[in-house]
């Protein structure tokens, strides 16, 4: 979390010093938008490809992108550009809890204001970040009640007019499961729950917003499935942990869903994954303590 981000003390608005006040829509400083969350608030130069949300919503629109990132990440087809889209995009699913809880601000994260941009490092890796166009920000009601309502609408409209049209079409453009798609997400999420609640220095600072943070989680946890299109609200699962592959004494949670990280060159299934048994994860504990 940057320094210029941490909550502000004021009496009416922590956040005071950091947005341009229209109303009841303000425009927030792009210093609010955390590292965590692979989002940019102006395109970058050099990208291999970029779309906007809604462009990545039509067949027309995510095939050429999804082929450009299959190329980039040597991937035999376009099912692991999928996989690895939603882990770079579960930062703007952390941002649709950060921003109502934690800066009182609801931005526009329709599918029309959010871009995809894809970048081929020298490296040999990747980056992928969301960018957002208008910086117009929705301020959150004074009255708690009201505020839930508000925070719940946002969360709604965000999975149900952004992410499900996008991922519905992206299962059909690379023959991946839509369940498995959605299935990238929730652990992510998890991790930036643990994060605010045990991080030795993020968790301090969110501190103040914590209650709330915590009561946005639940809430998307408990929206109705109809949202995603599932018969279950992919968010509401209880997670499995499993020994540290290093620290014994550690748990670490286990990912709901395959990311398919071993289809890529030279690649094998990640220590978390849930197609791994326990004697092929106990067999990697032993070649890392012999190494």
């Amino acid at each position: 979390m940057s320094e210029a981000s941490k909550p502000q003390q004021s009496a009416n608005d922590p956040y005071s010093d950091q947005i341009s006040v229209r109303s009841n829509t303000v425009v927030f400083d792009p210093s609010l938008i955390q590292p965590q969350f692979y989002m940019s608030a102006e395109p970058k130069p050099g990208a291999a490809a970029s779309a906007t949300l809604a462009e990545l919503s039509t067949p027309e629109g995510a095939e050429p992108f999804l082929r450009a990132f299959a190329d980039v990440l040597q991937a035999p087809d376009l099912q692991a550009a999928v996989t690895y889209f939603c882990s770079w995009f579960s930062g703007t699913v952390n941002a649709s809890l950060y921003f109502p809880a934690v800066a009182g601000l609801r931005p526009d994260f329709s599918a029309g204001n959010l871009s995809a941009q894809l970048f081929a490092l020298d490296n040999g890796g990747h980056s992928l970040y969301i960018v957002i166009d208008s910086r117009s920000a929705e301020r959150a009601p004074e009255d708690a009640s009201a505020r839930d309502n508000w925070t719940e609408e946002g969360l709604r409209s965000f999975y149900e007019k952004t992410c499900r049209p996008l991922f519905e079409n992206f299962a059909a453009v690379s023959g991946l499961a839509v369940g498995m798609v959605w299935a990238q997400l929730p652990g992510r999420l998890n991790y930036f729950a643990e994060t605010w609640r045990t991080h030795p220095e993020i968790g301090p600072m969110l501190a103040p917003p914590r209650e709330r943070l915590e009561r946005a989680y639940e809430q998307t946890k408990q929206l109705n499935p109809e949202i995603f299109g599932r018969k279950k609200n992919p968010f509401d699962l209880r997670f499995r942990y499993i020994e540290h592959p290093t620290d014994p004494s550690q748990q670490i949670q286990m990912r709901p869903s395959c990311c398919l990280y071993h289809v890529l060159p030279e690649s094998e299934y990640c220590y978390t994954c849930p197609k791994l048994t326990e004697k092929d994860r106990a067999e990697r504990r032993e070649k890392l303590k012999a190494q």
